[in-house]
């Protein structure tokens, strides 16, 4: 239980900027393109073998024992390491460095 604890406290982490989540959601309409895509063209064209594959696609993917959620997460993850990794080496700003504000000083006056 509390690898779990762990394991949900890290990803609140890594999801806690909205650049993140943001793109979670869209690998999430990515990695379902072929159930809405499919339902798309079976409300378009009536092809029935649209409707049967959207459907076998989201009964596989959306079942309990499937590693969709898990694999969503890692793309995300990675796709963001990349584009940090390029933006670094463009020497532009990156999304962890935009939140990080540096510490305030107050200078004295000497009177």
């Amino acid at each position: 239980m509390k690898y779990i604890r762990k394991i949900a406290l890290w990803l609140k982490t890594e999801f806690a900027n909205k650049e993140t989540f943001a793109l979670f959601l869209v690998v999430l309409a990515v990695m379902y393109s072929p159930v809405w895509g499919g339902y798309l063209l079976y409300a378009l064209f009536h092809w029935k073998w649209c409707f049967v594959m959207a459907t076998g696609y989201l009964v596989f993917w959306a079942g309990p024992f499937t590693p969709f959620f898990p694999v969503c997460v890692a793309v995300t993850l990675g796709v963001r390491r990349l584009i940090v990794r390029l933006m670094k080496r463009g020497g532009r700003k990156t999304p962890e460095t935009k939140e990080k504000k540096p510490p305030e000083t107050k200078e004295k006056k000497n009177s």
